[in-house]
């Protein structure tokens, strides 16, 4: 591995290095310094889960905050995101490149291409759930283009539109058996059963090669 410093590795340097910079502080400001920070780690912490879920009243004063300090709010959450980014960032490389590239005789439409990009964005930032729900999206989108029936309004049945796809040979046998899965993986996600990223990626990579088959026919 090369000696060299990555771009994150150097700005992790760089914010830990104004993070330790307390020079000239007496002990009871140093204190201070760090009670300050501790609250406001909190506030962020109660701050993002008023947004990621549901909440009840109690929450009413970080609402205030927000309203009162709205420049110093997006400061701090500025600071975390960029701070959590970069201890992810080794992780969202290496998941990256878990995928080879695919490569096929035809391009699928925008819309099965958008599906497609944000099942492996998802992968990537470590969002099995959001990326197995995405994975079936984009494998309908692929079916419905290669029978004819994307952005047409038709609402069909999973089953009904793999037995189409294999009659009129945009997937094969095999290919129906891998989609069938993929499809499997979705609902019980979907319905309380919560995946994991080892098997998000299964069902990525199963998707693709679904796709890969569909749009390299002859």
């Amino acid at each position: 591995m090369s000696d060299q410093m990555s771009l994150r590795q150097e700005v992790q340097a760089l914010i830990r290095e104004m993070d330790q910079d307390e020079t000239g502080l007496t002990p009871e400001e140093f204190a201070e310094s760090l009670t300050a920070r501790t609250q406001i780690a909190e506030i962020v912490d109660d701050l993002i889960k008023a947004r990621e879920g549901v909440t009840d009243g109690k929450w009413e004063a970080i609402e205030r905050v927000v309203e009162l300090a709205p420049e110093t709010i997006e400061n701090w959450l500025d600071e975390r995101f960029t701070r959590d980014v970069l201890i992810e960032v080794p992780e969202y490389v290496q998941r990256t490149l878990q995928l080879s590239r695919m490569k096929c005789t035809m391009l699928p439409s925008k819309v099965t291409n958008g599906y497609l990009r944000e099942a492996v964005r998802t992968y990537i930032l470590g969002l099995p759930q959001a990326s197995v729900a995405l994975s079936r999206a984009a494998l309908e989108q692929a079916l419905k283009e290669g029978i004819g029936y994307q952005s047409t309004g038709t609402f069909i049945q999973m089953n009904e539109l793999l037995n189409e796809a294999e009659t009129a040979d945009v997937i094969d046998h095999a290919n129906r058996e891998l989609a069938r899965q993929v499809a499997d993986a979705a609902d019980d996600v979907l319905h309380e059963m919560p995946t994991t990223l080892s098997a998000a990626l299964d069902v990525l990579v199963k998707m693709r090669g679904v796709l890969q088959f569909i749009y390299s026919r002859e």
